[in-house]
């Protein structure tokens, strides 16, 4: 079986049939089709077919508003020939594909081509298609063009097209011995009916598919009889809807049949991943020579020169000046071990305990009471030496 063989199925049709099929037979047509081998006579309705236009070229697309040929098919033969010639149309707008019947009638590949030429106007209308399916490449015309085109030089096989043209077309072939025959010329008329009707097909076809589409936009009538829903405040997400994702809310306040409206500046915000610092500090903890200060003011009054408290009045001012070196530094170095002779807790357990306020406050306080200590050891030393 060739590539381009007919292939029956059958199936319901698609769309409105305008050009239905023409099996009525007398017993003389009857023994012209067995002669012809037509298969399938008398059932050719009961077998369609669906052919998608797959060609890189637009232009069926363009002059049509089709994407697909929806035919009826049958088969012949020339008697005492083995090769089988398909005749197709389609059933909605009369396209009827031509090339089968120069094919079978020993014309060269360029006489179509040349046909059209013969008749302005009638390329216009006129489909060749070189890609998609093998069994719709060709030249496709519109009926009544193509019957025309047919009469003037398929009289040999005009019982074989009466399927397609109907019991009339036998009378109007043009016979082999006249002088019109082969010429291809038709009326203008006929072109100028058949541009018409070509319109005709393609706003119709054009409308039809705009009907039920997901773009069409909804009436202002039926927008009247929905009622509009209070706007809650919008959940920002992670990720925005520009970049493909987005939560259920993103598109949860939308009013049905709404255009979104997308602004660069406001239409998308960011929620930052960290929780930021909070801005208003807790206080720190007092330095020691604030607590010093408030300890020395607490006594009331400064011990006289001469007094027995004078000599803790010097220590005190001297361990007062030297918190205030301590202080300038950085705590790390405050509480280490150069400053301090801490080696009570090891290094791992010092750092987990410098973690929170309250322990930098306590080692605050461990520096005053060593500071103090070794004020006190230099003052017995100094009065046992003197």
């Amino acid at each position: 079986m060739s590539k381009d063989a007919a292939i029956f199925a059958r199936g319901k049709v698609q769309g409105e049939v305008r050009y239905p099929p023409c099996e009525a037979q007398d017993e003389r047509l009857a023994a012209e089709h067995r002669r012809f081998s037509v298969y399938p006579i008398g059932q050719i309705s009961e077998y369609r077919r669906h052919i998608p236009y797959n060609s890189e070229k637009k232009s069926f697309l363009a002059k049509t508003g089709r994407g697909a040929f929806e035919v009826f098919q049958y088969t012949f033969k020339i008697p005492g020939e083995d090769r089988v010639y398909t005749v197709m149309w389609d059933y909605n707008v009369g396209l009827v594909r031509i090339t089968p019947f120069f094919k079978c009638c020993q014309y060269a590949k360029t006489m179509p081509a040349k046909m059209l030429n013969s008749n302005p106007g009638l390329r216009e209308i006129c489909h060749s298609i070189t890609g998609g399916a093998l069994a719709a490449q060709g030249y496709w015309m519109p009926f009544e063009a193509a019957k025309a085109v047919a009469a003037t030089f398929c009289y040999h096989i005009r019982y074989a097209l009466t399927p397609l043209f109907g019991l009339d077309f036998v009378s109007k072939c043009v016979k082999p011995d006249e002088d019109r025959f082969g010429h291809m010329v038709i009326d203008r008329q006929i072109v100028r009916r058949c541009t018409d009707e070509a319109n005709g097909y393609r706003s119709a076809s054009r409308e039809s598919s705009q009907i039920g589409s997901p773009t069409t936009p909804v009436s202002a009538s039926n927008m009247s009889k929905w009622t509009p829903r209070s706007l809650r405040p919008r959940l920002t997400g992670l990720f925005d809807s520009e970049s493909g994702y987005y939560s259920d809310t993103d598109r949860s306040d939308k009013y049905l049949a709404s255009p979104p409206s997308i602004s660069p500046k406001s239409a998308f915000s960011w929620t930052a991943m960290n929780t930021p610092r909070s801005v208003n500090r807790e206080p720190e903890a007092p330095s020691p020579r604030a607590i010093m200060d408030s300890t020395t003011a607490g006594r009331g009054c400064d011990a006289p020169p001469n007094s027995p408290d004078s000599s803790h009045s010097e220590r005190n001012q001297s361990r007062n000046q030297r918190l205030g070196e301590v202080e300038d530094e950085d705590y790390d170095s405050a509480v280490s071990p150069r400053s301090i002779k801490v080696g009570l807790l090891p290094e791992k357990r010092r750092r987990a305990a410098m973690s929170t306020k309250d322990t930098r406050a306590a080692y605050l306080l461990m520096q005053l009471h060593f500071a103090d200590a070794t004020l006190k050891d230099g003052t017995k030393k100094r009065r046992a030496s003197s």
